[in-house]
C-alpha cells in the first residue's frame, strides 16, 4: 500500500473520483458525483473534471 494522500486528505489509491478516471468508469463516476453532491451540498455532476 502506498501513502498517497491529496490536499484533500483523501486516500488517492482508495479514492473512487481517481479510480474512476484511471479506469475510465461512468458507472463509478456517476456513482461518486451523486455521493459527493450529497455530502457536499453542491451539484458535481460525472462530467466535471480537475482542473490543471
Amino acid at each position: 500500500m502506498n501513502d498517497f494522500i491529496a490536499y484533500c486528505g483523501l486516500d488517492c489509491e482508495a479514492c473512487e473520483a481517481r479510480l474512476a478516471t484511471i479506469n475510465n468508469d461512468n458507472e463509478l463516476r456517476i456513482k461518486v458525483a451523486k455521493e459527493w453532491s450529497q455530502l457536499n451540498g453542491v451539484d458535481i455532476t460525472p462530467e466535471i473534471k480537475r482542473k490543471t
